[in-house]
């Protein structure tokens, strides 16, 4: 009797071949991407959509960058976009940072629903901490998982500054929301009052041990050499904030007077302030209006 060997059908379904490229493109997202993983399986058919977070079958989006010592603050929002509820759903959080605490997390989420994860982190001083959220779901043939690091700013506990009011700026006081207490600060000085651009600028550090007291006149906590300089800026790091004399002008003074600082976004160094000057109520750098 003749054996009659035959070749198997080198058939692939449609869904297999789909199950391989998605294979292909996680094992290239494992070893080549930054943002995470994201996988997804169900029992009608397979849909994944991994390149844009909001409008992904599980939407991710970071609501928040900024948190405070202490404070809970929302996080992170995901949304179920599915067209059925994900009955289990679960959220790890971890992070190197080691004072995160976990305020509140989606259990579920039913069809066409968002939820937040709300956390605590502490800091005593300005940090950036990474954060990582592992979420798994479950529900209606559907199963869901989806790995992101966002990281935030935890900024220190202490008064919240809304501006300062300079004297002439010979001297000046801080506003604050609340109660007064102590901050870091950096105080911005140069020599009295230049007529003619000048690099001659001090920074006067008040942090670590020596801090500033917002309860205080500017003047009063600055022991500098000579006694005729005047306040160019005060800059608040912990708070990501620099408020300017409205009458510093690149490395001059126009008319010194009393008058509200400018806010600037964003902290600063020597070369910004001496380059920086204030028109019509912003903060100028380098020809451009802009925060830092």
């Amino acid at each position: 009797m003749n054996a009659t060997t035959r070749s198997p059908t080198a058939r692939v379904s449609a869904l297999r071949t789909l199950s391989l490229v998605l294979a292909f493109t996680a094992a290239v997202g494992l070893i080549f991407g930054t943002a995470g993983f994201s996988a997804m399986e169900a029992d009608r058919g397979l849909a994944v959509n991994v390149t844009d977070d909001e409008s992904a079958y599980l939407g991710y989006e970071a609501v928040n960058h900024t948190v405070h010592d202490g404070e809970p603050t929302d996080i992170v929002e995901y949304r179920n976009q599915f067209d059925s509820d994900l009955g289990e759903f679960d959220v790890e959080v971890s992070s190197d940072h080691g004072r995160v605490t976990v305020v509140s997390a989606p259990e579920a989420l039913g069809e066409g629903s968002k939820s937040r994860v709300t956390l605590v982190i502490r800091c005593d001083t300005r940090t950036t901490v990474p954060l990582l959220f592992e979420a798994d779901g479950n529900g209606g043939g559907v199963s869901v998982s989806l790995d992101r690091t966002h990281t935030v700013t935890c900024v220190p506990k202490g008064p919240t500054v809304t501006g300062v009011i300079f004297d002439d700026a010979s001297n000046g006081r801080v506003l604050v929301d609340g109660e007064d207490g102590a901050v870091a600060a950096d105080v911005w000085i140069v020599g009295n009052p230049p007529t003619e651009p000048t690099g001659d600028l001090s920074e006067v550090e008040f942090d670590g041990t020596a801090t500033f007291d917002t309860a205080t006149k500017i003047r009063r906590q600055v022991n500098a050499t000579p006694a005729n300089w005047k306040i160019v800026a005060v800059e608040f790091p912990d708070r990501n904030v620099t408020y300017f004399h409205p009458g510093w002008d690149a490395g001059v003074y126009e008319t010194p007077a009393t008058a509200d600082g400018v806010a600037y976004n964003g902290t600063v160094d020597e070369g910004l302030v001496a380059s920086a000057s204030v028109e019509n109520g912003s903060v100028v750098v380098n020809g451009s209006s802009g925060d830092g």
